[in-house]
């Protein structure tokens, strides 16, 4: 799993407004992610590194994490 965090600046409001369509079309190319607010989870390594570039290309920041699914049974 793979976890893209983002913050687009509020001004100027034509580059957020780009980058939450740009980043729909990523959605429907890569067919899968979901979003919640500034972070998108995604299976696809290419997708993750795909939306970083688009925060950076809009002047956001992000950052890209791998998670792991950790399970522990509790006795």
């Amino acid at each position: 799993m793979y976890i893209v965090d983002h913050g687009i600046p509020e001004e100027p409001a034509r580059e957020r407004v780009q980058f939450y369509r740009d980043l729909e079309n990523l959605r429907k190319i890569y067919q899968g992610g979901f979003s919640v607010v500034s972070v998108v989870c995604t299976e696809d390594e290419v997708m993750a590194e795909a939306i970083y570039l688009l925060v950076r290309a809009h002047g956001g920041k992000g950052h890209v994490y791998r998670g792991e699914e950790v399970t522990e049974t509790v006795v």
